[in-house]
């Protein structure tokens, strides 16, 4: 206390010590007694900057933050109301709900619903995404859509299975079990991912890995971007069908075939004289349904001229870890 006694009224001394010196410098027209007035100023209010006073307060801040987006803070235009009626959509796509939500209209004038309207803003802030892999593998970015939108609103679950695929309770409890994930629910211990993981399409993981990846919208868009790519691959070898534009027959395959099986059919096909193909799932059937909800979304052929498909590079299977040998202890 007797400390602070004498520190107030020295500070108070110096602060009347520079104020006198800055009027003495005003009054003298030196610019060198001022400069050194003011930076006495600064060095004994340190709360006070100069440049904050020049500018009356309004200072730039400095430093490192965390860059935020706005891409899930709804901001409706002036005179519209904030979304406040949930879309009823499955899980991995209910963050669209704290999206903005124009009202689209159809060609003949007619809305989209509610859920068409969420999943469109959705597909609209990963639209990039979705453009530059559906690029990569020269498949049409609507496939992919056709799958995620397909999955949201009509295989709708309200939460994702607790427990993990790979364990053994989720093995014991196959109901509750996580086999499939992520937008798209792409099926995360399935033969299609793993065999898409072997032939060089993505880096092969293990069922963790594999899931976290699955988990997020970036990680789901490759995975079924690189799952079309594959079979449409397979498709041009046997060098018949072209199915990389072919949305109805793209979501086909991805709902309900493996490469594997995909190669087993051509050939049968090929020995009836390939037929024309018809999709006829629950998925593509839908996407034939819905091409203007489709359109609406993303060009079915966003490029002028169609990209070279990206060559995947086949990887070796894991090594197996060798068995330690234990030698017999000295008797």
């Amino acid at each position: 206390m007797r400390r602070f006694k004498r520190i107030v009224p020295a500070a108070i001394a110096a602060l009347a010590l520079a104020g006198s010196a800055v009027a003495l410098a005003q009054a003298s027209g030196s610019d060198t007694l001022s400069i050194k007035a003011k930076a006495r100023v600064t060095t004994s209010t340190p709360s006070v900057s100069p440049t904050c006073e020049e500018f009356r307060g309004k200072c730039t801040p400095s430093g490192t933050f965390r860059s935020l987006t706005e891409a899930g803070t709804p901001s409706p235009k002036p005179g519209m109301p904030a979304p406040t009626d949930p879309a009823i959509l499955s899980y991995e796509l209910w963050d669209a709900n704290y999206l903005p939500r124009p009202v689209r209209l159809r060609p003949d004038g007619k809305p989209f619903s509610r859920e068409e309207n969420a999943v469109l803003a959705w597909i609209d802030v990963h639209r990039e995404t979705i453009v530059q892999e559906a690029a990569k593998w020269n498949i049409s970015p609507q496939a992919i859509v056709a799958a995620i939108a397909w999955e949201a609103m009509e295989n709708v679950q309200p939460f994702r299975h607790p427990i993990p695929a790979g364990s053994g309770l989720g093995r014991v409890q196959q109901r509750l079990a996580r086999w499939a994930t992520g937008p798209g629910k792409v099926h995360t211990d399935f033969p299609l991912v793993k065999q898409v993981e072997e032939r060089g399409y993505l880096p092969r993981q293990g069922l963790a890995e594999r899931e976290s990846l699955l988990s997020s919208a970036k990680g789901s868009i490759k995975y079924i971007a690189a799952i079309m790519g594959a079979f449409s691959d397979v498709t041009d070898k046997d060098g018949h069908y072209n199915i990389r534009y072919d949305v109805p027959m793209l979501t086909q395959l991805f709902q309900g075939s493996d490469l594997q099986k995909w190669e087993t059919r051509l050939g049968q096909l090929r020995a009836q004289k390939y037929p024309e193909l018809r999709p006829e799932n629950r998925m593509p059937e839908w996407a034939k349904r819905n091409q203007v909800f489709l359109n609406a979304s993303v060009p079915q052929r966003p490029w002028k001229t169609d990209p070279t498909p990206h060559k995947p590079t086949p990887q070796p299977p894991p090594t197996p870890t060798p068995t330690p040998r234990t030698n017999p202890s000295p008797g």
